[in-house]
């Protein structure tokens, strides 16, 4: 791997000049590259971090939410797992009020609407339901469940509600529609009409490509729940995010200048068309920074001499004020033929970042790498991508402590995976770590 190599060649690789602002103090917006300040006549790789950071707000003031709740009563959910889904739905119930809307769809042979879409001003009404209805039999309806979710949400839909779907399955789609390819054009269906869907994958026998390509597909979360008696806590921390929504249908378009080229987007998924980048995301929550990240070859320059390498342009649904929100900044870079001053104004964040999702690109290797058999192979490249992540702190003594302290916990996350490759549920495990990584999201 040649994490530390390109590290040491960070003449292309982190400072950089970057604007911000902040937008009605709800969204902090910065726009900055790892090296504002590279050597004349060395158009070396450079990265461009956009970064939105949602502000703290009053949880008195939350955005109402739009939920479906899409569950999985195969008979393989019998016993605990059936008996915790309903009182996570349940307790879901109860955290919302008369301002939110609920549908509630289960999917067994057959999917069926068991709660149509409703505002949640009868809540006793809405736990008998749940408890009259989900009870464990049949097959597995996937695509039907997820379908009829969308539907619900889709029926109640408005630009000033949180409109999120959260899908339970506990196995194999394999009633209808069931391939990876399948069940993500619903997510990009959802994603077009800005419902995020968070996919709970349960116990060991789910499919984790098919759920997490869903969550990724629609910016939703993925979330591996091993014990169904954890289900309870994971609908809190879902509700928490929810409940803290600032803003939806974002919109970050990224116009490259003066013959500056794409090379890739790291983490997050996007669309390169010739010199402009548009990517979308779904939400934004408060206390919460979700990034872009884009590799590019900037053009040459002479000593002294300033360019604008790109423009950025954000749009938003401020979701607190119920209007469309529009921001403008500009990168620029400059030239110089002074090593020390190039290296002086790295920007180590975005070397972090930029290093992390590397590490997603090599992590995801080992995962393929384990689903062929060769587990000894992924196991290695686990513990180099982990010891890669350590010289990487250790060689950077002007690092941040925040900084350093993320590119250490990634090393010994990879160091705990390395360890648990011959556990039964390491696909899934990794899977869900992955999909947390790629997903460019800092809590704060």
């Amino acid at each position: 791997m040649k994490i530390i190599k390109i590290f040491a060649l960070l003449g292309l690789s982190v400072c950089s000049l970057f604007s911000h602002a902040q937008i009605n103090k709800q969204i902090q917006v910065r726009s900055e590259l790892s090296s504002p300040i590279i050597l004349e006549g060395t158009p070396e790789t450079n990265y461009l971090k956009v970064s939105l950071s949602g502000q703290n707000v009053d949880s008195k003031k939350r955005v109402p939410i739009n939920l479906a709740i899409v569950i999985d009563k195969s008979g393989s959910m019998s016993g605990q797992r059936i008996e915790k889904a309903r009182e996570a739905a349940i307790l879901a119930v109860n955290m919302l009020n008369e301002n939110d809307t609920l549908s509630i769809v289960a999917y067994d042979s057959k999917a069926r609407v068991i709660v149509p879409a409703t505002k949640v001003d009868n809540k006793l009404r809405i736990i008998g339901l749940i408890n009259e209805n989900i009870y464990a039999e049949g097959g597995t309806a996937l695509f039907a469940g997820l379908s009829k979710g969308i539907k619900q949400v889709e029926n109640q839909l408005t630009k000033d509600k949180v409109n999120r779907i959260i899908l339970l399955s506990d196995g194999q789609a394999n009633i209808g529609p069931s391939s990876v390819d399948e069940l993500s054009q619903l997510a990009i269906i959802a994603a077009k009409k800005n419902i995020a869907i968070t996919t709970l994958g349960i116990g060991s026998d789910y499919n984790e490509l098919l759920m997490s390509s869903i969550a990724s597909y629609s910016d939703g979360n993925h979330v591996f729940v091993n014990n169904s008696a954890d289900l309870e806590n994971v609908f809190v921390h879902e509700f928490t995010d929810l409940m803290s929504a600032i803003a939806q249908d974002v919109v970050i378009t990224i116009q490259l200048k003066n013959g500056v080229k794409p090379v890739r987007l790291l983490g997050r998924d996007g669309v390169i068309k010739g010199n402009e980048i548009t990517v979308k995301m779904n939400q934004l929550f408060s206390n919460q920074e979700k990034y872009v990240l884009l590799e590019v070859i900037p053009d040459k320059g002479k000593v002294g001499q300033e360019k604008t390498l790109a423009q950025v342009d954000l749009k938003y649904d401020n979701l607190l004020e119920n209007k469309t929100e529009n921001e403008t900044q500009e990168v620029r870079i400059s030239y110089t033929k002074d090593k020390k001053m190039v290296d002086d104004a790295i920007h180590h964040d975005v070397v972090v970042e930029t290093e992390l999702q590397k590490v997603a690109l090599e992590n995801e290797k080992a995962l393929e790498l384990y689903n062929q058999g060769k587990r000894d192979e992924a196991q290695q490249l686990l513990r180099e991508n982990g010891e890669a992540l350590k010289a990487i702190s250790a060689q950077s003594p002007t690092m941040s402590m925040s900084d350093k302290e993320r590119i250490e916990n990634q090393a010994r996350k990879n160091k705990t995976l390395a360890e648990s490759v011959q556990k039964p549920d390491f696909s899934k495990t990794l899977t869900e770590e992955q999909f947390q990584l790629k997903q460019s999201v800092i809590k704060k």
